[in-house]
């Protein structure tokens, strides 16, 4: 099988996985029906087309951006963008600040752009739920209860770092940390990596109580 047929199978096959999960997808998928999107990113030679009805097909797309941008159909939208600005297309607010700073390239329905957003933007998945069967609910919940509050540790240390650093450069205006600065964040170090082996020893237990 050709790569670009693997790679649109492949794709094909996890969003609408990814959608499936959601059971209000649907209402969202409805308004998208026998519409199309194709998507550009610079520095790629072909494009992605998702086409719409009760579910998503995936095509790649041989022509250049402005040969299928001359001649959309009704409710086609092709866009082009860089690797960096796909996060952003989540926003449809954003969509007309992209246009104008030429981040984004857009023709067509721009609807079909706003509603392909809301879909993947909306889509509100139990992860839980989702692991628990394959796992066992409460292996699950405990796995996630404990991830919960890894990430809850990472980020609250990253946000001190982050308040360190800037407290440090406005106090000094210099670029090294002040000596204080540096023996707090040292400090943030040690909790995260204490906070970390605790996580470790839990995943441990709960690996053997599944086992």
């Amino acid at each position: 099988m050709p790569a670009k047929s693997m790679l649109s199978g492949a794709l094909e096959t996890l969003i609408n996985q990814v959608i499936f999960l959601d059971p209000d997808s649907q209402q969202r998928l409805a308004k998208l029906n026998h519409a199309c999107l194709s998507v550009y990113i610079e520095g790629f030679a072909d494009g992605i087309t998702l086409h719409f009805s009760d579910k998503v097909d995936v095509s790649v797309e041989s022509e250049s951006f402005e040969m299928l941008a001359s001649n959309l159909s009704p409710q086609h939208c092709c866009i082009k963008t860089q690797l960096a600005v796909l996060p952003e297309l989540k926003e449809t607010s954003q969509l007309t600040r992209l246009i104008q700073q030429k981040k984004l390239h857009l023709e067509g329905d721009i609807n079909v752009a706003q509603h392909a957003s809301a879909l993947f933007r909306e889509l509100d998945i139990d992860w839980e739920e989702q692991v628990a069967k394959y796992t066992g609910d409460v292996f699950a919940h405990q796995a996630f209860t404990v991830a919960h509050r890894w990430f809850n540790s990472v980020s609250e240390f990253t946000q001190k770092g982050q308040r360190v650093l800037a407290n440090a450069l406005v106090e000094e205006k210099e670029l090294a940390a002040h000596k204080l600065a540096v023996l707090h964040f040292c400090d943030e170090v040690s909790d995260l990596r204490n906070d970390v082996e605790r996580f470790e020893v839990r995943l441990a237990q709960l690996e053997s109580h599944l086992s």
